[in-house]
């Protein structure tokens, strides 16, 4: 009797050992991607702008929401403005202490965005955003102002200058 005991254990396992089990779980996967800083895209209609021929210290602002700030990104932006130091020539230099200009000196002056009131400096962080919070696929109007000197040292030829616009998550 011991002997087939020891036969049906024998058995047991030898049946243990060649049947298939299911005892481990697989698994699968599904990579994603996304981008966790969104999109910025800003864009700014008008991209050229002639003031035409005017005197010192006297003002000239385009009127009427000439310019518009677009947001084609995909999070909310912040709008920060800055210019060159000086026209491309040299001839005339940018007044940065939003005081009144001088002799062949300039201001630009932005009205229409959220924090308008604010003449544009040759920086983008000295004065902070000229518009905050602008939501993806939405615009702002605005106009430029500029106001030359008190006065000119001479009758300069035409000037150009650049204005910036940066965009930055809101």
């Amino acid at each position: 009797m011991e002997i087939s005991k020891i036969t049906v254990y024998l058995i047991a396992i030898m049946l243990i050992a060649t049947t298939p089990l299911v005892l481990a779980a697989t698994e699968d996967n599904v990579i994603i991607t996304f981008d966790p800083d969104g999109d910025i895209d800003i864009n700014v209609d008008i991209v050229a702008y002639n003031f035409s021929s005017f005197v010192a210290n006297t003002w000239s602002n385009t009127t009427g929401s000439t310019f518009t700030l677009y947001n084609n990104g995909t999070v909310s932006m912040d709008t920060s403005i800055k210019t060159n130091d000086s026209t491309d020539t040299g001839v005339m230099d940018l007044n940065t202490s939003s005081a009144a200009p001088g002799n062949d000196e300039y201001a630009i002056y932005i009205t229409g965005l959220d924090n308008f009131n604010q003449y544009v400096n040759n920086t983008y962080a000295l004065y902070g955003f000229y518009d905050t919070a602008l939501v993806p696929d939405d615009s702002e109007q605005f106009d430029i102002c500029l106001l030359l000197g008190t006065n000119l040292s001479a009758n300069h030829s035409w000037q150009m200058t650049t204005i910036y616009f940066q965009g930055t998550q809101a």
